[in-house]
């Protein structure tokens, strides 16, 4: 593990409204963090959301969660439009953060594709998928089309270094009543705040001095590193998010309580015309299966037909010929 990585307690918060397997305990628990404050990556911490990623369909969960704490720095009615994203994705704000920043590392080769690395979360087993469902989550926030992640051979589960993903897409266009954010002003400089537990737990270690970014390289066998990564403030005894784009401050930006209220009715809405979806292909399904059942039926009713008509046909023929036998003799 790497001293001083951090988890944002909107992760956890966001799993206790929205994971669909945890228990009664498990969701209390989990809302008992603070959204605005951030916990150490510890080892406990790691095995804990490896299992529940176990748990969770497709592991949407932890990719909402992670895409929604990346998302909230950003004011409402704001994106980052996807050049700036891609360009800036190790220092824009992130659900994990450590020293080095993010873990994130993207290079965009040529319009509609890019490269992205990452070495973050240490010790989460199956971060990757996780990841790789943010990325796509991100990209598609920035107003990107027909967004695409594959994961390439290179992955920290292999022993390499950084897990890479592939990212395509078809064009970009801004969200609907949305515009561009000023990027420089959101990307953010790491420092390292007290960590905070909930009650019961660790008790809090004392404030560090800000650590200094390192520069934004890439080498084997290193950690990707971030020219800049996210300023949090150390207000409350934690990290808290200072976001002023366009003069706009946190406080304009509505409770952390209302978003995530605003989120849930979303994400009900999602689910409930997801179900829509599944039952008119269940619907669509039933009737290929009858229009199939039917055809089959039909076309055995006209070869029946024509091998009815067939052995008319014969009949009459065999008919025709005894009549001109009987009557070849008279």
């Amino acid at each position: 593990m790497v001293e001083g990585s951090e988890v944002s307690g909107k992760v956890f918060r966001f799993l206790s409204a929205m994971h669909p397997a945890l228990s009664k305990s498990e969701r209390k628990r989990y809302a008992g963090y603070d959204p605005d404050k951030w916990y150490p990556w510890t080892p406990e911490l790691s095995a804990e959301f490896t299992e529940l990623m176990r748990r969770s369909p497709r592991d949407t969960s932890f990719a909402r969660g992670f895409a929604y704490v990346a998302q909230r720095a950003i004011p409402e009615g704001q994106y980052v439009p996807t050049g700036a994203l891609l360009d800036k994705l190790g220092g824009l704000p992130a659900g994990f953060r450590s020293p080095y920043g993010s873990g994130f590392d993207a290079q965009s080769d040529r319009p509609g594709h890019a490269v992205v690395r990452y070495a973050g979360m240490p010790g989460f087993a199956n971060v990757c998928i996780a990841v790789q469902g943010e990325i796509v989550q991100r990209l598609q926030a920035s107003g990107a089309h027909s967004v695409v992640v594959k994961h390439r051979p290179s992955c920290r589960l292999n022993g390499a270094e950084v897990c890479e993903f592939e990212v395509e897409w078809s064009g970009e266009s801004p969200p609907a009543e949305a515009r561009p954010a000023r990027t420089q002003e959101i990307v953010m400089e790491y420092q390292r705040p007290s960590f905070q537990a909930p009650s019961g737990g660790a008790s809090p270690r004392e404030s560090a001095a800000p650590m200094a970014a390192a520069p934004r390289t890439y080498t084997s066998g290193e950690q990707v590193r971030t020219s800049a990564a996210a300023n949090y403030s150390g207000s409350n005894g934690g990290g808290h998010m200072q976001a002023e784009l366009h003069g706009q401050t946190a406080a304009d930006l509505g409770t952390s309580e209302d978003l995530f209220i605003q989120l849930r009715k979303r994400l009900a809405e999602a689910d409930r015309q997801a179900r829509l979806y599944a039952d008119a292909q269940q619907e669509i399904d039933r009737l290929r299966v009858e229009l199939g059942r039917v055809r089959a039926q039909a076309e055995a009713e006209v070869a029946q037909a024509e091998k009815e008509k067939s052995e008319a046909l014969d009949t009459l023929a065999d008919f025709k010929r005894r009549i001109r036998v009987v009557v070849g003799n008279d």
